[in-house]
């Protein structure tokens, strides 16, 4: 009988609870003889902000997963440097365990995307995908299972565990705006998170903390992790989008008359306010000069004609956040990941059905942005 090895590979940036009940299903579930968790050095299939270092990341793996039996953290990749290409790896792997039986433990989105990845072929020469589904991804995983299959000609195991929908972008988020995250990370991980002062969003984000309710602030981690879903897709830089994304409603309820120097736009509506003050906020408050985050600020709520993508990105993550529950608000998020530009429109064009709907005034600069990027007479 063959002996097994489990590989589990990854950015960990940081590794989470979830990561580790992945692992320990593997140890109750298939008995391996081995179970390799691997940091990346560089991941050349994913984009990440906030990053945590190598050496950060491998001193939180092995704070991670040191307890739990069989499994070993190396620092192969970080060591390679570079790029950390999976079948490389895994080629190395099948030659130090020549006749071992090894699996390549994934999350879903790992199999959606596996034939994008450099020679998926030669993994799958060398290793069988083993996948953990995560809540709610029953109907998404049959059909990834089935494209996979047809694709490769390779069956995927699955493990019997099913997770929780947690990911190290929804606890960079929490950390960012000084929220605890005791409930996603060990308390060894958690301590090494305060330790290097990772995922800190300093002075700007205590303001932001101090001057929202705990409300806005949920609202507030919904547009920060859409956002960052289009830019990623959208090629804008992360940086200026978290900024951007946690910065949108900063003004949500402070008092223009606060600020001496503020000059309001003419005509403008109580609900769109806060956007002209909150841009002025960023500015002269919080010592933001990039254009284009004040413009995404300033323009979050009305938008305008000829935005920048990352203006519309701050726009439509605020339409569209996982807490907006109005009726059709998850087909129009179906639809953005399928044509961001088109999600945006949709988003433009709910925007005013609203104002109708509540028997308001529409902002004019509201409806000169719909018949600009419809393409309607002015």
């Amino acid at each position: 009988m063959n002996k097994t090895l489990v590989f589990f590979g990854g950015t960990f940036d940081p590794p989470h609870l979830e990561h580790e009940n992945m692992v320990k299903a593997v140890e109750r579930e298939l008995s391996p003889d081995e179970i390799i968790i691997m940091p990346t050095f560089i991941p050349p299939h994913k984009k990440t902000f906030m990053s945590a270092s190598p050496s950060k990341r491998l001193k939180m793996c092995k704070a991670s997963f040191g307890g739990i039996k069989g499994a070993t953290v190396s620092d192969y990749e970080i060591k390679q440097r570079g790029k950390s290409f999976s079948y490389l790896t895994i080629q190395k792997l099948a030659k130090e365990y020549e006749g071992y039986k090894i699996y390549f433990l994934m999350g879903t989105d790992m199999i959606s995307t596996f034939h994008q990845w450099k020679n998926p072929t030669e993994i799958l020469r060398c290793a069988t995908p083993l996948l953990c589904v995560r809540e709610g991804e029953n109907e998404s995983v049959k059909k990834s299972k089935e494209d996979f299959y047809s694709r490769f000609g390779v069956e995927i195991k699955s493990l019997n565990y099913v997770g929780k929908n947690l990911s190290s972008t929804k606890i960079k988020i929490a950390k960012l705006l000084h929220q605890d995250i005791g409930d996603m990370v060990s308390s060894p991980v958690n301590r090494l998170i305060d330790e290097f002062l990772l995922y800190n969003g300093g002075e700007k984000a205590r303001f932001l903390v101090d001057n929202l309710t705990p409300q806005r602030l949920e609202h507030t981690k919904g547009v920060i992790a859409l956002a960052v879903k289009y830019a990623k897709a959208l090629g804008v830089s992360l940086k200026k989008t978290v900024t951007a994304a946690m910065l949108h409603d900063v003004a949500k309820y402070l008092n223009p008359a606060d600020y001496k120097d503020f000059e309001m736009p003419y005509g403008v509506p109580k609900p769109v306010v806060h956007q002209y003050l909150g841009a002025y906020v960023c500015e002269k408050v919080l010592g933001i000069k990039d254009k284009e985050i004040l413009n995404a600020v300033r323009y979050h709520t009305s938008a305008k004609p000829q935005m920048s993508t990352l203006a519309k990105i701050i726009f439509t993550a605020d339409m569209l956040e996982e807490g907006r529950t109005y009726e059709g608000v998850g087909k129009m998020r179906e639809i953005s990941f399928q044509d961001f530009e088109k999600g945006f429109v949709l988003s433009l064009k709910r925007s005013l059905d609203y104002v109708n709907e509540k028997g308001g005034s529409v902002y004019p600069l509201t409806q000169k942005a719909y018949n600009y990027y419809t393409n309607k007479k002015r």
